[in-house]
C-alpha cells in the first residue's frame, strides 16, 4: 500500500475501528482493536499508532471520532459520559507525536459519521438537516449547508436535553436526559431489563405482545424528542443512523404518531442503515476535507 493516505479512526466503548481512504474513495478496513473498559487511553492510542504506521509510515493526516464532548480547535476531549476513562485527554497532540508528528484531527463521533454521509452524498448539501445516532446512548449534530454547525463548540448533544424532569439517572450525572428513553438501555429497559435490542426485536417480530410494546414505548420517546428539536430549529429533516436504526420498521410508526401530535412540521425521517465502518469513513473524510 502507498503511504500518505487519509486515515479514520472510530473510537468506541469496545473497539476501535481504523481504515484509510482508497484511491476510489472508499474505505479500505485496516484493523479492529479491542479498547475495552479498563485500557487507558495511552495504551489504545499506541496500539493505534502502531496499526497505522505499520500499513503508511508517512499518513497524510489522520481523523478521530469519539463519542462525547469535543473541543476540536484543540483536539481534546473535554467529557465523556460513556468513555470516562477517556475525558480530559488531548487526543490530537498524544496521537500526532506517536505518530511522528502526522496532523491529527479530532471531532465527536457523531459528527465524523455524518461527515461521512455528507462526503458521500446521502444528506443534502443544501438546507439544514438533522443527524442523530441511536445506540448505547443518542448523539447528533445540526447540519446547514452541507456543514456541520458547532455553535460555541459542541452544539448537537440532543442525547442530553432533558426530556422527563426528574427522570431516569444519566450517565452524565443530570436526570432525565433523552438518551435514557430512546438510548439501547432504554428499550432492554421497556422489555425486561436484560434482553439485547436484537433478540427483542426478533420476538417483536414474531408478534410478542411484550416486545411489541416495549418497541411502541420506546418509538414514543424517540417521536417526543424528535418534535422538540423540530419545534426549535425547523429542519428539512431528519437523518437517523446507529445500530438501533435496523428496528426502525418496529418503531418507527410510534415516534411518527406521537411527532405529529405534538409538532406541525411534516414527519421527513430517513434511516440509514446500519454499518460499522460507518464512523471510521466519515473520520478519514474530515481528515482529507481539513487537509
Amino acid at each position: 500500500m502507498s503511504s500518505n493516505c487519509f486515515w479514520g479512526v472510530d473510537i468506541g466503548g469496545s473497539t476501535a475501528i481504523i481504515g484509510h481512504l482508497g484511491r476510489d474513495g472508499s474505505f479500505c478496513m485496516a484493523e479492529v482493536l479491542d479498547t475495552g473498559p479498563c485500557r487507558q487511553p495511552a495504551a489504545v492510542m499506541a496500539s493505534i499508532a502502531t496499526v497505522i504506521r505499520r500499513f503508511d509510515p508517512s499518513p497524510a493526516a489522520v481523523g478521530v471520532g469519539i463519542a462525547g464532548l469535543v473541543d476540536v480547535k484543540r483536539g481534546f476531549l473535554t467529557f465523556s459520559p460513556n468513555l470516562p476513562l477517556w475525558s480530559g485527554t488531548p487526543i490530537a497532540s498524544s496521537l500526532s507525536r506517536l505518530m511522528g508528528g502526522a496532523q491529527v484531527f479530532v471531532d465527536n463521533d457523531c459528527n465524523a459519521f455524518a461527515i461521512g454521509a455528507l462526503h458521500k452524498g446521502i444528506i443534502p448539501g443544501t438546507g439544514l438537516w438533522l443527524f442523530i445516532t441511536l445506540g448505547t446512548g443518542i448523539g447528533g449534530c445540526v447540519i446547514s449547508e452541507g456543514k456541520i454547525l458547532y455553535g460555541t463548540g459542541t452544539a448537537g448533544e440532543f442525547g442530553h436535553m432533558t426530556i422527563r424532569e426528574g427522570g431516569r439517572k444519566c450517565t452524565c450525572g443530570l436526570r432525565g436526559c433523552w438518551e435514557r428513553y430512546a438510548g439501547r438501555d432504554a428499550l432492554i429497559s421497556f422489555y425486561d431489563g436484560r434482553t439485547e435490542p436484537k433478540s427483542i426485536a426478533a420476538k417483536a417480530r414474531k408478534g410478542d405482545e411484550k416486545a411489541i410494546a416495549a418497541f411502541n414505548e420506546y418509538g414514543l420517546w424517540l417521536g417526543r424528542g424528535m418534535a422538540n428539536l423540530a419545534k426549535c430549529l425547523a429542519p428539512e429533516g431528519f437523518f437517523l443512523a446507529g445500530g438501533l436504526c435496523t428496528c426502525f420498521h418496529l418503531f418507527h410508526l410510534e415516534a411518527k404518531r406521537e411527532f405529529e401530535s405534538r409538532c406541525p412540521n411534516p414527519w421527513k425521517v430517513v434511516a440509514l442503515p446500519d454499518s460499522s465502518t460507518a464512523g471510521a469513513f466519515g473520520a478519514a473524510a474530515m481528515a482529507a476535507g481539513k487537509c
